[in-house]
């Protein structure tokens, strides 16, 4: 086929997320890293917030979105595209990465693949919140777990979500979860999370930490978090979990989570080794 001559570079890496307007240096940060242990591949990085894309483009911060990053890499001639991707649980944002990799295998040459969300594996994330549960044991009366939220019930990725809500409560009495949005959100529970804590029974006043479960916690932080220890305070002493660095406390930051990450680009380049011309003859 006369087009294949025009796929005459190697490997890229794109790895696909939501994007941070305050946070933005955390995704550059895993792409260094993502770049130094595959420095054979081309590493890109992709947005998927219009919004965060806007507002880094008014820092002088240009970004993309996942189509126009493949379309890119097309067009240069890449045989091979992984993308990588970079959402906590398998909903929207992921459920997207896995219809625009499918539509780009209608008309590229490329053999094109992508990975699995960070929680998507029943060991791995066994494994993640295993040690988030021991990293918070000490320290506070309570864990209040915060993830971004599901907003469909039928979405598949709601199971991976509800999965790390149940296990994080069963592997301690001292962990509690809830949402920003969507399903099991705090403006819900926020009445049975006040009675747990006037439920306390220790010496002084009860210490509660709230602990973000992002990849980023960005405006998260700087607001939702806030807003929910402020509602809170009148019934305990509220902490947000920070890192050793006296930072917001990540998940990117969490060594299990870069791990997990590695290990599915590991699995996803094994997967990109078929020759491009055995996917064109497939077509």
């Amino acid at each position: 086929m006369k087009r294949l001559r025009h796929y005459d570079q190697g490997t890229a890496i794109v790895l696909s997320c939501f994007g941070s307007v305050v946070e933005q240096d955390r995704y550059e940060e895993l792409k260094r890293k993502v770049a130094s242990r595959y420095p054979e591949c081309d590493v890109r990085l992709a947005v998927s917030s219009r919004m965060v894309i806007k507002k880094l483009k008014q820092q002088d911060r240009d970004y993309q979105h996942l189509p126009a990053v493949l379309a890119a890499l097309d067009l240069a001639g890449y045989q091979r595209i992984l993308v990588v991707s970079c959402y906590l649980f398998p909903t929207d944002e992921h459920k997207q990465v896995e219809m625009i990799v499918d539509g780009f295998r209608h008309f590229s040459l490329a053999h094109i693949d992508y990975t699995p969300a960070i929680i998507h594996h029943t060991h791995r994330a066994n494994e993640l919140l295993s040690e988030l549960n021991q990293h918070f044991s000490q320290g506070s009366d309570l864990n209040l777990f915060i993830h971004h939220g599901a907003p469909y019930l039928d979405n598949a990725g709601h199971q991976a979500v509800s999965y790390c809500d149940t296990l994080l409560s069963q592997l301690s009495h001292k962990n509690l979860s809830c949402s920003l949005e969507g399903a099991l959100p705090f403006e819900v529970l926020q009445s049975a999370i006040k009675q747990r804590i006037q439920s306390i029974t220790c010496d002084g006043v009860p210490v509660v930490r709230i602990v973000p479960l992002l990849l980023v916690s960005g405006n998260h932080f700087v607001k939702d978090m806030v807003e929910i220890q402020q509602q809170l305070s009148s019934l305990c002493r509220v902490e947000i979990a920070m890192t050793e660095q006296g930072e917001s406390f990540n998940l990117l930051a969490f060594q299990r989570v870069t791990e997990i990450i590695f290990l599915q680009i590991d699995q996803g380049l094994e997967r990109l080794k078929a020759p491009v011309s055995e996917r064109a003859n497939e077509r």
